[in-house]
């Protein structure tokens, strides 16, 4: 087994990214949806829709 693995400091630091990049991925989807939600909201229908979700 390679020893940066058995390293504390390096899987300590490997944590630390996997973390930040997983809040930051997290963080870019929340403002992503926003936005998307935000566009959605207010665009009506061109015509009328028998059956569409109210």
């Amino acid at each position: 087994m390679p020893q940066a693995e058995e390293n504390p400091r390096f899987r300590r630091a490997m944590y630390l990214l996997i973390l930040a990049l997983l809040a930051g991925y997290i963080g870019f989807k929340a403002w992503h949806l926003s936005v998307a939600f935000d566009a959605w909201e207010d665009q009506p229908l061109k015509d009328v829709v028998s059956g569409a979700a109210k």
